[in-house]
C-alpha cells in the first residue's frame, strides 16, 4: 500500500482537542494511502499544532470528516500532548456546549464547504471536557474508516475545532479539504488463513476469511500429485460481510499418504479463483522437526512446515521483534505425520517476527524450537 503524507503551510484538517476558548489551530501534515481497496480498512493520521490561550473553562473538542456516503468511520481518536476518543455528533444534535454561534456543526460544515454529489460531512465530538492547553503544543488525530465499494477517486477533508469556537477568526479552525485517494476494487474474499491437518478420522481442513464480497462458497479440491486436482465438497459462503468468518471441511479419506488440497472460492455471478495449495505429508518422520519459512523475506503470506514422529498436541504462535505475542498461527491435535501451514501476515507491520512450535506428543516428549522471519511490504 503506497502512502502519501501531506505537508501543509496553511490551515487544514479536522483535529484538535477540546480546549480552548480562543486558540490557533494549524494542521501539519496529513498521512493517508494513496490508494485503498474497497472495504478495505485504513487509518488516516493528521499532526495539528495548536496555540492555546489561558481559560479557566473546560472545553470539548469538534472534528469533522468529509467522506464518500458509503463509507463508515470506525473510530476517532486524539494522542499526544492531548488523548481522548471521540464520538458521533448527529446532524439533529447540537454540541456541548450550546449558545455559540455554532452548535450544529454538521450543517454548519455542509453550508461553508459544500461536501458534493456522493459526499457528506461527519461529525465527532471529544467524549469528555478538557482543560485549555496554554502553550504551543502539537497533537495527533487518528481516523479509522473503512471504505465502501465504490470505486474512484474521491477528496477527504478534515476540518478541527472547538465546541465553543465558530468561524469568526480563522485561527478558531483549521481545515483541509483536498486529500485524495483512489479506491479500487473490491477483493472478492479476503482468505487469511488455510491449514490442513491430518486427525485420526481424517484430514482437517480449516479457513479464515477476513471479508467477503458476493461469496457463493467454496469448492473443496484435492490431489495426490499436486497438479490433477478433484472436487471432493462444497462448503456455502457468508455472501457479504466485513467480519472474520471461520471454515472447516473434514476429509474422511482412506487414503493417508501425501496430499494436497486447495480451495476454489466461488462468486455469486460464478467467477472463481483458487486459493494457494497446501500439503499433508503423513508419512511418519523419525523426530520432531520444524524448517524454516519459505519465502524468506515475505509479503504477506508464507508457508512452514513441521513434523511430527507421535500424535501431539501443537502450538504455532507468532511473536514480534520484542518479544511479544501476536497471533496464533494454528493450534490442535495433529497426527503423526508432516504438515504445512500458511501464514498470511496481511494485517502485521513490515519487520522482523518470530514464529515457535511448542508440541507435546502423545509419547511424553515435549518439542520446543524457534525461527525468525521477515515481512517486507
Amino acid at each position: 500500500m503506497k502512502i502519501k503524507v501531506a505537508n501543509l503551510s496553511v490551515l487544514g484538517v479536522t483535529v484538535l482537542f477540546a480546549l480552548l476558548l480562543a486558540g490557533c489551530f494549524l494542521i501539519v501534515s496529513v498521512t493517508q494511502p494513496l490508494t485503498v481497496q474497497g472495504l478495505q480498512q485504513f487509518t488516516a493520521s493528521v499532526m495539528v499544532e495548536v496555540d492555546g490561550q489561558s481559560d479557566a473553562n473546560p472545553h470539548y473538542a469538534i472534528v469533522g470528516l468529509k467522506l464518500p456516503n458509503d463509507w463508515q468511520v470506525d473510530s476517532v481518536w486524539f494522542s499526544g500532548t492531548y488523548n481522548d476518543y471521540c464520538t458521533f455528533l448527529h446532524p439533529d444534535s447540537s454540541d456541548k456546549e450550546p449558545g455559540g454561534q455554532v452548535d450544529y456543526w454538521t450543517d454548519s460544515l455542509e453550508a461553508r464547504y459544500p461536501s458534493g454529489p456522493d459526499m457528506q460531512w461527519l461529525v465527532y465530538q471529544s467524549s469528555v471536557p478538557h482543560v485549555s492547553v496554554v502553550s504551543k503544543d502539537t497533537v495527533d488525530l487518528s481516523v479509522k474508516m473503512t471504505p465502501g465499494v465504490t470505486q474512484g477517486s474521491f477528496e477527504l477533508g478534515y476540518f478541527v475545532s472547538d465546541a465553543a469556537l465558530d468561524f469568526t477568526d480563522p485561527t478558531w479552525y483549521a481545515a483541509s479539504l483536498n486529500n485524495t485517494i483512489n479506491v479500487s476494487g473490491v477483493i472478492p474474499v479476503e482468505l487469511n488463513s488455510f491449514t490442513a491437518i491430518g486427525t485420526k478420522t481424517g484430514i482437517q481442513l480449516n479457513w479464515e476469511t477476513t471479508t467477503e464480497t458476493n461469496n457463493l462458497g467454496f469448492d473443496i479440491e484435492r490431489s495426490s500429485n499436486g497438479k490433477d486436482f478433484q472436487k471432493i465438497g462444497f462448503v456455502s459462503g457468508k455472501g457479504t460481510t466485513t467480519s472474520k468468518s471461520i471454515y472447516s471441511f473434514l476429509d474422511q479419506s482412506d487414503d493417508f499418504t501425501k496430499q494436497y488440497y486447495r480451495l476454489k472460492q466461488i462468486d455469486l455471478n460464478g467467477s472463481f479463483k483458487y486459493s494457494p495449495t497446501v500439503e499433508v505429508d503423513l508419512s511418519v518422520p523419525a523426530t520432531f522437526n520444524l524448517s524454516q519459512n519459505y519465502p524468506n523475506p515475505f509479503n504477506p503470506t508464507t508457508t512452514f512446515s513441521f513434523g511430527l514422529p507421535v500424535e501431539s498436541d501443537v502450538k504455532v504462535a507468532i511473536y514480534n521483534s520484542v518479544g511479544e505475542f501476536v497471533k496464533m498461527a494454528t493450534q490442535g491435535t495433529f497426527q503423526a505425520g508432516n504438515h504445512q501451514v500458511k501464514l498470511n501476515a496481511s494485517d502485521l507491520t513490515s519487520g522482523i517476527y518470530y514464529y515457535s512450535i511448542s508440541a507435546k506428543g502423545s509419547n511424553g516428549i515435549e518439542f520446543l524450537k524457534t525461527f525468525k522471519m521477515m515481512l517486507m511490504k
